[in-house]
């Protein structure tokens, strides 16, 4: 990495936030190329605060102003969907590099706005889709694409989730109103797709069947019970750009898990998650492998039995995190961010990507509201 400090403000830098102070922030500091300089929250007092608290100098209540800085380099946008479009078209109209998170936008439309005009500005932008970060679903793109089980025969994704159902506390029941943008099929949807089409390519044709199993959720905190016009079951089946048959089912309210399982014409490959949440971003995954034996008498059968993946990872003293979840996830997405403004590559996913995947999402909806198949636009 080149010896240059690159300057940071963060929109939503609160240590009150419980992703940012968790993720973002640690990542920072550890960082050898970026320099938290600006914190920004919603009240100049947490500012301050939190801006004291991690050695920054600056702080705001207004993101407009972070981003005029001349002591901001680049802009991390950790705040609710439905306020990322101020937050980045101020950086934008400043010239400032943006780390967004995922969701790009509150809908495909903010969404598009956003990467035309980071285009324009010839500015370097990424959204924060993590889980392709992860060491495991790098280890299973590698393995599919070197013909480690084989042609591959059909593949099968289960993303579920307790939250997003019947059930909520007062910080999330802004994702049960699908025009806040941030929901069962955006946020564990969105990460989800985005990993799946990063180890076995992007979707060629799909059709999809959506089902709200709960129409009204609880508060916890105070037991008021509120309206919900979410989807909290997701079916999606189709191709895959090669023809793989891809199947998905997303679900809230419902016992966790995440698995992607690959059948392939010589084997298999499981990536699993532990204590999951239903959010592939998290980490912690685990990557299994059955390879079949071609002495076996049976074709295709259970001639065999998982083998964890024994996964090698490199120590890097820059980077003192645990060897798997968020926060590593994280910190590897900013390196990768950082490298491309220091060396003028483009290797992190772009808004671009980002406003792609949005467009995935609205076929799926799209193909669950008429019954339709979608095939999709290149």
């Amino acid at each position: 990495m080149i010896k240059k400090k690159i300057r940071v403000g963060i929109v939503g830098g609160s240590m009150n936030n419980k992703w940012a102070s968790q993720t973002h922030i640690p990542a920072l500091l550890k960082h050898l190329n970026l320099d938290i300089t600006a914190v920004g929250t919603s009240r100049m007092e947490s500012a301050r605060q939190s801006a004291e608290e991690v050695g920054a100098a600056l702080a705001f209540d207004d993101s407009k102003k972070l981003a005029a800085s001349e002591d901001v380099d680049m802009v991390v946008v950790s705040i609710k969907v439905p306020h990322h479009y101020e937050a980045v078209m101020a950086a934008v109209q400043e010239r400032k590099h943006i780390f967004c998170e995922w969701p790009l936008g509150a809908n495909t439309a903010e969404a598009a706005k956003m990467a035309k005009a980071a285009g324009l500005a010839g500015i370097h932008h990424t959204v924060g889709l993590q889980a392709r970060q992860d060491l495991e679903v790098q280890t299973m793109k590698k393995l599919v694409e070197g013909g480690e089980i084989g042609e591959i025969i059909s593949c099968h994704m289960q993303v579920a989730t307790p939250g997003k159902g019947g059930q909520v506390n007062q910080d999330t029941a802004y994702l049960l109103n699908r025009a806040n943008g941030a929901n069962l099929l955006t946020i564990n949807g969105g990460h989800s797709l985005d990993a799946l089409q990063y180890i076995v390519g992007e979707f060629r044709e799909l059709s999809a069947i959506t089902s709200t199993r709960y129409n009204e959720a609880t508060i916890q905190e105070t037991g008021e019970v509120i309206s919900k016009d979410t989807a909290d079951q997701i079916l999606i089946h189709g191709l895959l750009e090669k023809g793989v048959p891809v199947s998905v089912h997303i679900q809230g309210g419902v016992n966790s898990k995440f698995e992607i399982e690959i059948q392939g014409k010589k084997g298999i490959l499981r990536l699993t998650q532990n204590l999951s949440l239903g959010h592939v971003q998290f980490g912690n995954l685990t990557l299994e492998k059955l390879v079949y034996d071609p002495s076996s008498t049976q074709s295709h059968g259970p001639n065999g039995s998982f083998e964890q993946i024994s996964i090698t990872r490199e120590p890097n003293t820059s980077l003192d995190f645990p060897k798997q979840g968020v926060t590593l996830n994280v910190a590897k997405a900013h390196y990768v961010f950082a490298e491309d403004i220091l060396t003028h590559t483009r290797l992190a996913p772009d808004f671009n990507h980002a406003l792609k995947l949005h467009q995935l999402l609205d076929r799926i909806e799209e193909s669950a509201a008429t019954g339709k198949k979608n095939r999709m636009v290149r």
